[in-house]
């Protein structure tokens, strides 16, 4: 998942710069990122496709770091990138905050992007309490994320996710409590970024009831889109 209402900048920037580094993009590489650092080899790249198929790559066996991205300091010299692009890895890592440092040491600017927390509180199911009732209740968000997270101007917070808290009916959204579907630029986070970044981690009151709070406040605020 990506949005792609943001991809012709990202091609654009990529194509304009030097050096790129695609981080965490073992999964779906990016064609137009000169270096990749994953934890997945080279010869294992591509199960699931290039994100820009149809872009030349630029990456090679050489430049295809296998490194853990938890795990600082990256193999690379201060601002070594002129872009880095790194989507859909944060949410996943055990350590987002060694992630995001090293991404504003060695890159002159770059994008990221998670899912958005709304949509980690948000099940997509049709019907959710009718299957609910019979014993087969929808995933809310994604059960395997280990983060929420906010990005609010060029700030991102992280909150740690506890799947366990999101049993609690007051605590998510449903298709039906919203009325339709969540559309894609309210299921994404994403930051343009230029120079760095900031990043920290914010806490949950251990009952919940920040949660409860945030599942009102959202719902109503797509409401009104």
């Amino acid at each position: 998942m990506i949005l792609r209402s943001n991809l012709p900048e990202i091609y654009a920037r990529a194509r304009a710069a030097e050096r790129v580094l695609d981080a965490g993009g073992g999964r779906h590489p990016l064609n137009l990122a000169t270096h990749v650092l994953d934890l997945k080899p080279f010869n294992e790249r591509d199960h699931h496709g290039a994100l820009d198929p149809d872009n030349p790559r630029r990456f090679t066996a050489e430049t295809w770091i296998v490194h853990d991205a938890c795990a600082p300091p990256w193999p690379f010299p201060d601002k070594f990138f002129d872009f880095s692009f790194c989507s859909h890895l944060l949410e996943d890592v055990r350590d987002p905050l060694a992630v995001c440092q090293e991404l504003v040491r060695v890159s002159k600017a770059g994008y990221i992007e998670t899912p958005s927390r709304a949509r980690e509180i948000f099940a997509k199911a049709r019907f959710f309490d009718v299957r609910t009732a019979l014993g087969r209740m929808p995933d809310v968000g994604f059960n395997h994320h280990r983060w929420f997270v906010e990005i609010d101007d060029n700030h991102v917070t992280f909150i740690a996710k506890d799947q366990r808290l999101l049993n609690d009916r007051r605590r998510f959204i449903t298709r039906g409590d919203l009325g339709r579907k969540m559309r894609e630029g309210e299921s994404g986070a994403s930051l343009f970024w230029e120079g760095g970044f900031t990043a920290a981690e914010a806490f949950i009151d251990d009952a919940g009831e920040d949660l409860a709070a945030y599942r009102a406040q959202t719902l109503q605020a797509l409401r009104k889109v």
